[in-house]
């Protein structure tokens, strides 16, 4: 396998490349896009619980869960 070296881009090249717009979109899957968590078991379990009492997933209940924390939030922001 043949070492390569990095193509030397100009700092113009460079500035532009990092702006915001010139990532490429996310993958999505479906209208979703996939993201991945690390939480205590504890946590786990306890939402394992609740999902299996309504019936519903673990990804629905977190999901449901940061529903109700962001809109909590922007609540308490417009209040105050």
């Amino acid at each position: 396998m043949a070492i390569t070296r990095p193509s030397k881009q100009s700092k113009v090249e460079a500035f532009t490349a990092a702006a915001p717009d010139a990532r490429p979109a996310p993958k999505l899957r479906g209208r979703k896009l996939p993201l991945t968590l690390t939480l205590p078991p504890d946590l786990i379990e306890a939402m394992d619980a609740i999902a299996a009492r309504e019936d519903r997933s673990r990804a629905k209940m977190i999901e449901i869960a940061l529903r109700r924390f962001v809109q909590e939030n922007a609540t308490q922001r417009s209040a105050a």
